[in-house]
């Protein structure tokens, strides 16, 4: 299956429909909501691992079966029951309201894939198979999250940071370039595993000042 990959942003302002209650629309749920989105979840029953609605404000959960009409206004939605003919409504109701959609293992009736994911604070590592083998996938991502560590995420948090100040003090081009390279390619990523992200701060610091 030929895939396109991309990252939705705003997601603050969208709602989005899950229909499911099991382990795998749990899973889902939280990714969803940790992504900002609205979230309604749709099934007669939930299992123990769902999301509380009590600690995720954005999360309505309504405990019933699918019905027509139930994806009016929703900008995704996905499907994530043990009920092909459920899952299937869920994918004709979205393909009628130009809607993004998901059927969990079920590539042939999606418009999109989730990948499987590899994240470090604000680095996310995604990794598909174009549906083709979900097992690959989660194995890839195994041996990913034993290589990227936390430190990764702490070191885009500081150069997060630092690029207002990059961007107002270095000129547009191969030399702001130059400068993000240098501090990327530099032992930053050993200060912050090794000592923290204040002692990052720091160094990060001094390497700008040799720029100067």
């Amino acid at each position: 299956m030929k895939t396109y990959p991309i990252c939705l942003v705003g997601l603050e302002q969208r709602r989005a429909v899950l229909v499911g209650g099991g382990s795998v629309a749990a899973r889902r749920a939280l990714a969803l909501l940790d992504a900002g989105v609205h979230l309604t979840t749709i099934s007669p029953a939930f299992c123990d691992e769902f999301p509380d609605p009590a600690q995720y404000p954005a999360l309505n959960l309504v405990a019933r079966p699918f019905i027509p009409g139930d994806l009016q206004g929703a900008f995704l939605a996905i499907a994530a029951t043990n009920d092909m003919a459920v899952n299937h409504q869920v994918w004709s109701e979205a393909i009628q309201l130009g809607i993004l959609v998901n059927v969990v293992d079920d590539p042939a009736h999606s418009n999109f894939i989730v990948p499987a994911v590899v994240q470090r604070g604000e680095v996310k590592i995604a990794i598909t198979t174009g549906g083709g083998s979900p097992a690959l996938a989660r194995r890839l991502r195994e041996c990913l999250e034993k290589t990227i560590g936390p430190e990764y995420g702490d070191l885009a948090t500081l150069l997060a940071e630092l690029r207002p100040e990059i961007i107002q003090r270095f000129p547009p081009g191969e030399p702001r370039l130059q400068v993000a390279l240098r501090l990327v390619d530099s032992d930053l990523l050993e200060i912050l595993r090794s000592s923290g992200l204040s002692a990052g701060r720091q160094r990060a610091r001094a390497l700008l000042e040799l720029d100067t």
